[in-house]
């Protein structure tokens, strides 16, 4: 979480040698202030198009570029087309989580996303399988992390937190009306595992490990 997964930072274990790596790397390409700021958050193409006095659609585009360069991903929000309108700004995360902004929270959040988005490239890569990460809000503000969709099934529902044992309002909510197979609640600071209303609450140490 201090100097983010890639090689070159991580293997240094040096502040000053992420942030000097880092500016040579990107941000000449990056407006890192605007999209680091906003990691777990809904980003707002046109408000994003006002703070950089473009259009709505070149952002878009800019956003398109670093996606293809593997500066960042976008997770769009989940739609089952019924009567709740869900929000249709995406959430941005990047690969290099030493690039958000020094917010536990949404670095933790980072992480776990990327965790989840290397499940769906493996499930692609080695079974075949048709498969994407999203995110959840309805009108109503009942929000959950991520969501992932395999095979036109609804497989992982997951709630990050850094210290709360306590289950979520909204997991419950949305666990109710999706039917996830795997609903769960990741913390970061835990003492021990817990399950309340048959839905995990897990380590994040453990659940982060890397699975068969």
């Amino acid at each position: 979480m201090r100097v983010g997964g890639f090689p070159e930072p991580f293997l240094s274990d040096s502040d000053d040698f992420a942030k000097r790596w880092r500016s040579s790397h990107l941000d000449r390409i990056l407006k890192e202030d605007l999209l680091a700021e906003r990691v777990g958050s809904a980003v707002s193409y046109s408000s994003l198009a006002r703070n950089l006095e473009i259009s709505p659609h070149t952002v878009k585009k800019w956003i398109g570029i670093l996606e293809s360069l593997y500066v960042l991903f976008v997770v769009p929000p989940y739609s089952k087309n019924n009567a709740r309108a869900i929000l249709k700004e995406p959430k941005i995360f990047f690969y290099d989580v030493g690039r958000v902004k020094n917010d536990p929270g949404a670095r933790f959040e980072n992480i776990v996303a990327l965790s989840l988005l290397k499940k769906i490239h493996q499930g692609q890569d080695l079974r075949g399988q048709k498969s994407q990460l999203f995110y959840v809000r309805d009108k109503e503000k009942c929000e959950i992390d991520f969501l992932t969709v395999i095979d036109k099934k609804i497989h992982d529902l997951v709630e990050v937190k850094l210290s709360d044992d306590k289950l979520s309002r909204h997991l419950i909510y949305f666990n109710d009306r999706l039917k996830p197979l795997y609903p769960v609640q990741v913390v970061r600071d835990l003492s021990k595992d817990l399950t309340v209303h048959k839905i995990p609450i897990v380590r994040a140490a453990q659940w982060l490990l890397p699975q068969g």
